[in-house]
């Protein structure tokens, strides 16, 4: 091009140089937690290890994807003399051109034993309702929604309780009142918290509340005597509604750690947790 020629600016070759440095701009200026977060999510799929469930099912799945008909062995080379095609099934016609899916059985119950409880289950649920008195629509709807919500800050509160029992161990901290919410049995406690997870649909009557509501008095009472700490002090601790309870083991883990309880991270400081932690409550995240 002569030095007279003016530049077509218009041209494709300008518009693909502006688009590229547009780019290279949004990159470079890419805020902290940004980065922050590009390199943690880099970091986890690096070190993520599949379980070995997970090998056997893509093993399983890619062997099942396999079409033998297009291999080349010595069985398909004798079905092919003798008048085979590809694409064609053997035996009577209709035949099934794809092996059967593998369903792996999960458990240690016999066959057909599983079904079996189930339908028991479902008759005697049936057999329950048809005993309870008849709950207004609106009425049933607002204790449902309510039991579901305690049943939900119950689990975060055990949950949160835990990360506190683990991060204070590991610095070397050897008791803490705010252990009291961890399980003692934690199979047990996460059966349970399956069970209330799988029927918060179920009618919770009166009777049943004050049934648990017993059981977890004496539980208590067996505890209690256990720790080393106040009577009073742990029964106003135990006596703080759920909502309440859960936000001062979230701020214990916010200003002990500098962990997130709704980030389900522990950052640097509290420096790093300011900056890059959206806020308190979980509605922030």
């Amino acid at each position: 091009m002569s030095e007279s020629e003016e530049e077509d600016y218009m041209s494709a070759k300008f518009l693909e140089e502006a688009a590229d440095y547009e780019k290279k701009a949004r990159k470079e200026t890419a805020t902290y937690s940004q980065r922050r977060q590009r390199h943690l999510n880099d970091q986890k799929q690096k070190g993520y290890i599949k379980s070995r469930e997970e090998l056997q099912r893509e093993a399983r799945e890619e062997g099942m994807k396999k079409n033998l008909g297009d291999t080349d062995n010595k069985g398909m080379k004798m079905l092919m003399k003798m008048g085979f095609k590809k694409g064609m099934t053997l035996g009577k016609s209709g035949g099934l051109e794809k092996p059967l899916s593998v369903e792996l059985k999960q458990g240690r119950e016999g066959l057909g034993m599983a079904e079996a409880r189930k339908r028991e289950l479902e008759e005697e649920e049936e057999r329950e309702m048809a005993k309870r008195p008849r709950m207004d629509p609106d009425e049933y709807r607002e204790l449902m929604a309510n039991k579901a919500k305690e049943n939900k800050l119950h689990r975060r509160s055990t949950a949160a309780a835990v990360i506190i029992e683990r991060l204070d161990k590991e610095n070397g901290i050897e008791s803490n009142i705010l252990w009291i919410f961890c399980p003692k049995d934690k199979e047990e406690q996460e059966q349970k918290q399956e069970e209330l997870g799988e029927n918060e649909t179920e009618e919770y009557t009166r009777t049943e509340q004050a049934e648990d509501s017993d059981e977890d008095e004496e539980g208590k009472e067996e505890e209690e005597e256990e720790l080393p700490y106040p009577k009073e002090e742990v029964e106003a601790l135990r006596e703080l509604p759920l909502d309440q309870r859960l936000a001062r083991l979230v701020e214990y883990l916010r200003e002990k750690y500098a962990y997130c309880f709704w980030c389900g991270a522990k950052y640097n400081d509290a420096k790093d947790l300011a900056e890059n932690c959206p806020g308190l409550d979980e509605d922030d995240h």
